[in-house]
């Protein structure tokens, strides 16, 4: 029996509702916490532009794997990690590349 022929119709499309419905959830949670993770990457490395690009970096990483959690406090508390990861990486490529200029 092939896999096509396993899953009804109906069941293919309820599969796909719910796949549908939790990635919608996830980018509205995600969504939630932008400013917050703006403020971080701001404060972090000081520049709008590479805050910004440390949030996309963020929402990347984070939309490869993302999580289940039940709390919100939990969530937010997970990509503020993620983004505090982006951020450092961001300031290590900047202070290599000034450090290589100063040679």
């Amino acid at each position: 029996m092939s896999l096509s022929s396993f899953f009804t119709s109906t069941e293919n499309q309820e599969l796909y509702s719910s796949n549908h419905q939790r990635d919608m959830a996830f980018v509205e949670r995600l969504w939630r916490c932008n400013s917050l993770l703006h403020f971080l990457a701001y404060r972090i490395l000081g520049t709008h532009e590479e805050a910004g690009n440390a949030v996309e970096n963020c929402r990347i990483v984070a939309s490869r794997n993302p999580p289940d959690f039940e709390y919100e406090g939990a969530f937010r508390s997970w990509v503020a990690r993620i983004l505090i990861d982006e951020a450092l990486a961001i300031l290590r490529q900047r202070n290599a590349a000034l450090t290589e200029l100063s040679k």
